[in-house]
């Protein structure tokens, strides 16, 4: 049979009429060309906003081709790697656009998987061998579109780092992929080989979801909190932007851009919240004890910050409060995921688990997404992700322990 029979076609069970199914389309050459499309259409999300920015630009002087170089670098960055300005390096990952390269990853993934065999034997216990193939095709196309695009910005004025291209060219595919073959599995798990089935405690797979949940929740909360500081100081923000003077295009390319990196600023709250705070540049920090100025860079959003001046002592607790009440919320989903009457011990295992995961996602997230945004002052921006993934686990495991014990105690009475 093929995925799609498997997945899409038939209800369980059934055959289409005649007793067997469709041809199988072209293997591994149609997969490799869908890689190709969707690396292709990956890139045009960034390096066409860029182009529109430059065409609309009265004041350009550059070529086209120093443009795409641009862009390129620009698609690189937002899958991952970093750029290289002579001894400088930008670093700093749109965490919102790297999702949406994930997300074409999946798509065209699930697309090359489409009416290709599984059946056979598995291949390195991964999937059956058509698939495995189709698979390797289409992650050739992609990584070839990553190669292409790799030469024309190491012409521009922000080469790529080349060992950073691990990430755009393996680790966006490999999270699409993954997805991709998750949908597949969920429909038929016999597609699955035996090694990418992993032997977790059955605790330790609960925990995912509610841990998963809950690293979206802190983000989600921080990127709250960062719209409402924007409006707050929207005053500061349009100064800023005014200094800037886009015009047209370039007005929406800025716009897209903060947007884009509202994930990363969502996790610099998170970072304040959970204690270990954030800096923007050497020298101007954000913690619980209060605001750091320094010379900032000329973004718009950064125009929110806090001014400089000392917070109350009162915020600490609040953020502790905050951090505690997250922990409760991601305890009470875990415990949901186990029996009602299941042991206390249980309980507590899987609530403590999905804190770590929780706390896991928000430090993986941070590693990819933080960095340096130039040299010098500008080397490191962002949260410390080892320091706030600790101090996070730490109030959140307060926080789910406490549901727990509530939850225990309610069954007692």
């Amino acid at each position: 049979m093929t995925v799609t029979d498997r997945t899409t076609s038939s209800p369980a069970g059934t055959e289409p009429a005649g007793g067997h199914v469709h041809p199988l389309a072209p293997g591994w050459r149609r997969s490799g060309l869908i890689g190709v499309a969707t690396g292709l259409v990956s890139a045009v999300l960034v390096v066409g906003p860029v182009l529109a920015a430059w065409a609309a630009d009265p004041l350009s002087s550059s070529d086209g081709s120093s443009a795409t170089a641009v862009g390129a670098s620009a698609w690189l960055l937002a899958g991952g790697a970093h750029l290289g300005v002579g001894t400088a390096t930008i670093a700093l990952t749109p965490l919102l656009l790297l999702g949406v390269l994930v997300l074409v990853a999946r798509l065209g993934a699930r697309e090359a998987m489409v009416r290709v065999s599984s059946e056979g034997e598995w291949w390195a216990g991964l999937l059956p061998r058509p698939l495995a193939a189709a698979v390797g095709a289409w992650w050739a196309g992609y990584a070839a579109v990553v190669g292409i695009g790799w030469v024309l910005a190491a012409n521009g004025p922000l080469p790529p780092r080349p060992w950073t291209l691990l990430l755009p060219a393996v680790l966006v595919p490999l999270v699409g992929l993954g997805y991709a073959l998750r949908a597949v599995g969920r429909d038929d798990p016999d597609v699955l080989g035996p090694r990418l089935v992993l032997p977790l405690p059955d605790s330790i797979r609960r925990s995912v979801g509610p841990g998963l949940a809950g690293a979206g929740l802190l983000i989600m909360l921080g990127m709250v909190a960062v719209l409402l500081a924007v409006l707050l100081a929207w005053p500061r923000v349009v100064s800023i932007q005014s200094d800037l003077a886009p015009s047209g295009v370039g007005v929406a390319v800025l716009l897209a851009g903060q947007l884009a990196g509202l994930a990363n600023l969502g996790l610099w709250v998170v970072s304040f919240v959970a204690g270990p705070g954030f800096s923007v540049v050497e020298g101007a920090s954000v913690t619980w004890d209060g605001s750091e100025t320094g010379l900032l860079p000329m973004v718009p959003a950064l125009g929110a910050l806090p001014q400089p001046g000392r917070f109350p002592g009162l915020v600490g607790v609040v953020c502790v409060l905050l951090l505690v009440g997250a922990g409760m919320w991601v305890g009470r989903r875990a415990v949901a995921t186990v029996a009602r009457l299941a042991r206390l011990r249980t309980k507590l295992v899987v609530a403590v688990s999905s804190c770590v995961v929780t706390a896991l996602a928000i430090g993986l997230l941070d590693a990819v997404g933080g960095g340096s945004l130039g040299a010098y002052r500008l080397s490191s921006v962002g949260a410390p992700a080892l320091e706030m993934a600790l101090s996070a686990l730490a109030w959140l495991v307060v926080g789910a322990v406490l549901f727990v014990l509530r939850d225990a105690w309610r069954l007692r009475r």
